[in-house]
């Protein structure tokens, strides 16, 4: 590695106030994602940053998208994005198909690593939305949130005709999504997070009940309901939380309490 290609100490300190940014809109997936892609947009000079969160289990799986978001100064790249999402989405694009062939919690590549000029150039990706957005280059970085494939994808986008990315804007980033990725699912609330809050009042009542130490009956007891109904609320928080035992959900919700506090 040459010393250009080394982390400034600026740049660091400018990673680490986005995601102090970041961790005070935590609660609204939405407003963090957005403050995110408009500080790299900043900090990397691009005219889009785009992102969001997908069901992903690489090595082998297509991506599913959960949310997106973009933040851009053209228009144009706006424009692009949305018909992007809507006509063809990542799970046709050849960099997103690269993708899906690696393995690894943390992935950041540029476009030239995972897919050839020749390729690219004469893919639909680039041809009807990209090159009609005004962007060429990009920068991707995913990042494994949980072992169930809730991933979190960021994507920087240059203008036609702009430079490459640097070795040293690549190990950026990378940072940057190391750092703000091991926070989703704790401070920062993510689309794909199958937390308590979206649990209905019955149903954070059995949970709580049951994180108390109640089995079935006792639950049905204290919550004056039968107890067919409350097996039937047990079942429904195996599905919320992808578990298929009592001991997996009472792990699953302690851990991630223990995260958040």
């Amino acid at each position: 590695m040459s010393k250009s290609d080394g982390l400034r100490l600026a740049d660091l300190r400018a990673v680490f106030r986005l995601i102090g940014d970041c961790r005070d809109l935590g609660n609204e997936p939405g407003l963090w994602h957005r403050r995110m892609l408009e500080g790299l947009a900043l900090l990397f000079g691009v005219v889009q940053a785009a992102g969001g969160e997908a069901w992903w289990e690489r090595p082998g799986r297509a991506v599913q998208p959960v949310s997106a978001y973009s933040v851009s100064a053209d228009p144009a790249a706006d424009d692009a994005f949305r018909a992007y999402h809507r006509d063809l989405g990542p799970r046709t694009d050849p960099s997103y198909q690269a993708l899906e062939k690696l393995s690894g919690k943390l992935i950041t590549r540029t476009r030239r690593e995972l897919v050839s000029d020749a390729a690219w150039y004469r893919s639909a990706a680039f041809n009807q939305y990209f090159r009609m957005g005004g962007l060429d280059h990009q920068l991707l970085s995913v990042f494994q949130v949980s072992d169930d494939g809730a991933t979190s994808v960021v994507a920087l986008n240059r203008s036609l005709g702009a430079e490459d990315f640097s070795e040293r804007e690549r190990r950026l980033f990378s940072f940057f999504h190391a750092e703000l990725g091991r926070l989703i699912g704790g401070p920062l609330v993510g689309a794909t997070d199958r937390n308590v809050a979206q649990l209905s009042t019955r149903l954070r009542e059995t949970l709580a009940c049951l994180l108390e130490g109640d089995s079935e009956k006792q639950v049905a007891a204290r919550l004056g309901l039968s107890h067919a109904t409350v097996h039937q609320y047990v079942t429904v928080l195996y599905r919320h939380f992808g578990v298929q035992s009592r001991a997996q959900l009472l792990a699953h919700v302690n851990r991630r309490l223990r995260r958040v506090a």
